[in-house]
């Protein structure tokens, strides 16, 4: 597969990500950095989980030294495109907790100094650089793989942000071309007690046979949701399927386990747990 095939790839996973926003986003000029804090703090109070700002004529001098806590960006140097994702405590709440289950896992098989968790760390792609909600890498270089690029990713958002989150996983898989091998999606309902879970990979078929575009194509592999009656917050929480969330030891670590290293299995329970501190944060 050529570069220019490549580059093209790249260019459409990137255009996804600003043009899959929900119906909800805020759209303003960021021309100046003022401008845009304005804008932000005038957002602020009407954030129940995530919401997006998508700024135009942003200047790269701007980006290069911006930051502002509780917010997630992504910047497109060629069209000076920036999107903000406004955070409010349910998304903190969903990423730490599902963090927190991740290294439960790892210090449990004695493999905490193996994994450096980068949480939120800016990366850069072939034309946008973007912040993940977390994101893990192994500690020893990989032979062939650029380090720079984390293993797993976590994106989380509502479920009326669906179609960005799956944009974002793709944007992570098809920029770092592969050495991203894994994007955890979770996506909290606004409205009632339900959470999706998702686990986004290459879809290997694609990639091994490489006879049509695109090379870097996502796959589903899980999706897992939790619920509850939003009427009764002692009733019972419901996994379906009642499977584990799993993330295979390799693609985290970028090498073969060795027992009794094994896969990190994150249960129902576990999951149904990370869901009731959610929606505890919404007030359901």
């Amino acid at each position: 597969m050529s570069d220019d095939s490549d580059s093209s790839e790249v260019e459409h996973s990137d255009s996804k990500c600003f043009e899959a926003l929900p119906d909800d986003t805020v759209k303003a000029i960021g021309s100046t950095e003022s401008a845009i804090r304005k804008i932000i703090r005038e957002n602020k109070e009407t954030t129940d989980v995530v919401k997006y700002i998508y700024f135009t004529n942003v200047p790269p001098s701007i980006t290069d030294k911006f930051s502002l806590r509780n917010t997630r960006q992504m910047f497109d140097r060629r069209t000076r495109y920036m999107i903000i994702k406004l955070l409010t405590g349910a998304h903190e709440t969903a990423s730490r907790c599902l963090h927190d289950a991740i290294q439960n896992e790892i210090y449990n098989m004695g493999l905490d100094e193996s994994l450096r968790p980068l949480g939120s760390k800016t990366i850069e792609g072939a034309f946008c650089k973007k912040e993940a909600d977390e994101s893990y890498s192994p500690t020893q270089p990989v032979l062939g793989r650029n380090p720079k690029w984390p293993t797993v990713v976590v994106e989380v958002g509502v479920l009326e942000s669906y179609q960005k989150l799956l944009a974002d996983a793709e944007w992570w898989l098809t920029n770092s071309r592969g050495d991203v091998k894994l994007v955890i999606i979770v996506s909290v309902d606004r409205k009632t007690p339900n959470i999706k879970f998702e686990t986004v990979a290459l879809d290997p078929t694609v990639n091994s046979l490489r006879l049509q575009r695109p090379r870097y194509a996502p796959k589903i592999r899980q999706t897992i949701t939790a619920s509850r009656d939003i009427k009764n917050p002692n009733s019972q929480i419901t996994i379906r399927p009642a499977v584990a969330l799993t993330i295979g030891f390799e693609e985290l670590f970028c090498r073969q386990p060795v027992p009794p290293e094994h896969n990190i299995d994150l249960s129902p329970d576990r999951l149904g747990r990370i869901s009731k501190h959610v929606w505890g944060e919404q007030g359901f």
